[in-house]
């Protein structure tokens, strides 16, 4: 019996299976083919998340975050105006095709009416490092910085569904065609504890400057600071015309790199480099010159036509080259240049690679500028003088260098020869970026441990009655590392002069080269050192921390 009353259920429901199938297919069969004509399909893109930007010690410098979004294609416009829940602005931006981004409480009450929404995604910045993150645009494209440079990376694929809309505009159901994929992380050389350091010291100096502090092995950038900064959420969000304008008009400019994109006179910090090129030329570093203070030029008659004065007015006496870099004598190196002459100077700078772009993978690098007799010629409509000489041997004159130049000078002198390319990138997704040579030079080494002793002398040579300290002594005086520096003050043609510090450290061993200019920032002996020390010794605590950490996990092992 109960067998019976299955099969007799089974038949009943085949046969209305049979009839239903006949009404669909036979009877509305018109019915249903004009609805499906009716019936729209669209390909809908389906937003991708951009990659993180990290620092090397894990802070979150660029992120993409989900927003609610209400798309005009998936939805019926006139119904969504009757929730009531929109500005007029906004339906008005979604008639005009475009997107309206919701609070999650509007978009919860607006699902539930059954209203469609969306995922999209919104860049997120903090402030720092600003110039090294860069920015993106409404479209979210990479437009500055490590933003730009590896954009293809951080961009992820869009995926693709296909939805259904009825001839009312109602989205009655959707296919997934492509999963979206999500662009790569990018992991920075910088580090944030000596990012914010120096980007704080900056802004207490209250000048516009720059600080770059690199490890010379590698050249990872642990720290490269622009100041004043800008807010990349800015660029994102959008500026109204007034808006940008005045930023544009803003002076000093908070859009310019200074570490990579500004050109200033380096004053007496490329008094590094001809040394060097008095070394190599065979100038014999322990012959003296008398110097009082003034440097007395004359002609072929023995006519003094010109005078070069130093900066300390009644000069430094008996000086050597050592001594001559230990408190920058401006009157042995005025003497110095017209011994090497202004071809033998360039020659060296080229040799080395100086006042060249570096290639740091950072966009808007510009190029230094070496004179020559001939570049005058051609941009000035002058020939070369000897005072031109005399102004270059102490970087004044027509010499200009970025920040990121001097970096190599120092770093060449740090590595003995060896120059790696400055990068802020550490890791693309899970791939390391790999360290590369950029200048590889051999020369004597007791030409570097000249320079390396003469170095360490500017920052910890006390003086004595007879003798002047080093020019950045009193500011390193008792820092527990050595570090071997140059001190350099760029007169300008308005205002007090640029600070510079050039140098690395710990001196024996170097692990860090740091350059720090402060526009009119008065003496490098000053603004410049001091900076220069705290990014140091922020460095350093840190690198003491690891080891200690290191040597405490080793002992419970």
């Amino acid at each position: 019996m109960k067998n019976r009353l299955i099969l007799l259920f089974m038949a009943l429901s085949f046969v209305l299976i049979i009839i239903k199938a006949f009404q669909v297919q036979i009877l509305e069969h018109e019915e249903h083919r004009k609805y499906l004509e009716l019936l729209q399909t669209r390909i809908v893109k389906v937003p991708a998340p951009r990659g993180k930007i990290l620092t090397s010690d894990g802070k979150v410098l660029a992120r993409d975050e989900e927003v609610y979004v209400l798309d005009p294609w998936l939805n019926n416009i006139d119904e969504l105006k009757k929730t009531g829940l929109l500005t007029s602005e906004e339906v008005l931006r979604l008639i005009r095709g475009e997107k309206v981004v919701l609070d999650k409480a509007r978009a919860d009450v607006l699902s539930k009416k059954g209203v469609r929404i969306s995922l999209d995604y919104r860049r997120r910045y903090t402030l720092t490092a600003s110039h090294v993150v860069g920015y993106v645009n409404v479209d979210r494209k990479g437009m500055y910085g490590v933003e730009r440079v590896y954009d293809e990376f951080l961009t992820g694929i869009e995926g693709a569904k296909m939805v259904f809309v009825e001839p009312s505009g109602r989205v009655t159901s959707e296919v997934m065609k492509s999963p979206p994929k999500p662009g790569e992380d990018i992991t920075l050389t910088i580090d944030s504890r000596i990012q914010k350091v120096a980007e704080k010291s900056l802004e207490e100096a209250g000048k516009p400057g720059a600080v770059i502090l690199s490890r010379v092995k590698t050249g990872e950038i642990l720290a490269l600071a622009s100041f004043p900064e800008y807010n990349p959420q800015d660029f994102y969000e959008g500026f109204t015309r007034r808006e940008w304008e005045r930023l544009l008009r803003d002076s000093p400019s908070p859009l310019i790199n200074r570490a990579i994109s500004s050109v200033y006179n380096p004053g007496s910090a490329i008094k590094v480099l001809w040394a060097l090129a008095a070394l190599l030329n065979g100038i014999d570093p322990n012959e003296k010159i008398d110097c009082h203070g003034v440097f007395n030029y004359r002609n072929s008659k023995g006519e003094v036509v010109a005078r070069y004065r130093d900066w300390k007015e009644e000069g430094h006496g008996p000086t050597d080259l050592r001594k001559a870099i230990r408190v920058s004598c401006n009157v042995y190196f005025y003497q110095l240049g017209l011994k090497l002459g202004v071809e033998k100077m360039t020659e060296t700078a080229r040799k080395f690679g100086i006042f060249e772009k570096t290639g740091i993978d950072l966009p808007g690098e510009k190029e230094g500028l070496l004179p020559t007799p001939g570049w005058k010629i051609e941009k000035v409509g002058e020939p070369w003088y000897p005072g031109d000489t005399i102004l270059m041997s102490i970087g004044q004159g027509y010499l200009e260098v970025t920040p990121v130049e001097l970096l190599k000078l120092v770093s060449l002198v740090a590595n003995e020869g060896v120059f790696y390319r400055p990068h802020v990138v550490k890791k693309i997704g899970s791939e390391e970026v790999k360290p590369e040579i950029e200048t590889q030079i051999q020369i004597d080494e007791k030409i570097w441990t000249f320079l390396k002793d003469a170095m360490v002398d500017v920052t910890s040579f006390r003086g004595n009655e007879e003798e002047d300290p080093g020019t950045a002594y009193h500011v390193f005086r008792g820092f527990p590392y050595r570090v071997a520096g140059k001190t350099g003050t760029a007169e300008t043609s308005n205002g007090d002069p640029h600070s510079w510090f050039v140098g690395f450290a710990p001196a024996e061993d170097p692990e860090v080269a740091i350059v720090v200019m402060v526009e009119h920032g008065g003496y490098g002996s000053g603004a410049a050192a001091q900076i220069a020390k705290e990014v140091l010794s922020e460095y350093f605590k840190l690198r003491e921390s690891v080891r200690e950490t290191h040597a405490s996990s080793h002992s419970q092992d």
